[in-house]
């Protein structure tokens, strides 16, 4: 049921000391452990965001079972960008295995591993972000940042307001395919089983009623938001602002010192 219940970029309740501080905090924070993560060549230089990713994983008080289950969603893309890359990196000396001499080298494996290292604390830390942070409060965080581009005509609120609605919309279209995959298998289509080709025609007596459902969401978000008043271009009024505290400011700080002796060490 867990598995189930939780949806990719899905935010998840809670009143942890993560779910508290200020998104701002937490975009900033999660964004240099993510450039970090990404543009790493050495593996010392992961230490720091592992040791922050734990600690957050456990400031969360969402659970292991949630984590293994968010990461669980990735393991398709672990695993073939760790055999393509194992595939294409043959440098340096072969790898024997009971006297067989295999097509794999020693320091293509050790780079193909941490590459997939790479990949899965990246989503670690992704999923860190969304678990933990509501979607208005990530994009009104997101919309602090790029509000210089005013300057140059282009308008944040607006470009907020589609990331926004992007982001509300992954977890229920998600939610809503789930739904049609158990609706077609409580017809009698099995989408487990057969090769390829079988499961991909089996998978086409879904995808023109998802085709239409998004359409039908479209409609009826567009709808929602000419009720309540929404109009292009004019100034919005916000109910909750975002607060900046000293707890906010000592995470930060934390941080930004962990990354720093990371990347001098």
């Amino acid at each position: 049921m867990l598995g189930k219940e939780i949806t990719i970029g899905g935010y998840l309740p809670g009143d942890s000391i993560l779910h508290r501080l200020d998104a701002r905090t937490k975009l900033l924070c999660f964004l240099t452990l993510l450039l970090v993560v990404l543009f790493s060549s050495r593996p010392h230089t992961l230490i720091a965001p592992i040791l922050l990713s734990g600690v957050a994983m456990a400031a969360s008080r969402l659970g292991w079972r949630v984590w293994i289950n968010g990461l669980s969603r990735f393991r398709l893309m672990l695993v073939v960008t760790l055999l393509l890359n194992l595939f294409m990196d043959t440098d340096g000396a072969p790898i024997q295995f009971m006297g067989y001499v295999t097509p794999f080298s020693y320091e293509g494996l050790e780079r193909s591993l941490f590459l997939a290292a790479k990949i899965a604390l990246a989503v670690t830390i992704s999923l860190a972000l969304t678990f933990t942070t509501l979607p208005w409060d990530l994009v009104r965080g997101l919309e602090f940042f790029i509000r210089p581009l005013n300057s140059c005509g282009i308008s944040t609120k607006e470009t907020s307001m589609v990331l926004f609605l992007a982001l509300r919309f992954v977890p229920l279209l998600q939610e809503e395919w789930r739904q049609l995959i158990e609706a077609q298998e409580s017809r009698g289509i099995d989408f487990r089983s057969g090769g390829v080709s079988v499961r991909s025609r089996r998978l086409l007596s879904v995808f023109i009623p998802a085709i239409m459902m998004v359409f039908r969401k479209s409609e009826e978000l567009s709808t929602a938001m000419i009720a309540r008043g929404f109009r292009p271009g004019e100034e919005r009024t916000e109910y909750v602002t975002l607060t900046f505290t000293w707890v906010d400011c000592c995470t930060m700080s934390v941080v930004m010192v962990a990354v720093c002796l990371s990347l001098v060490s």
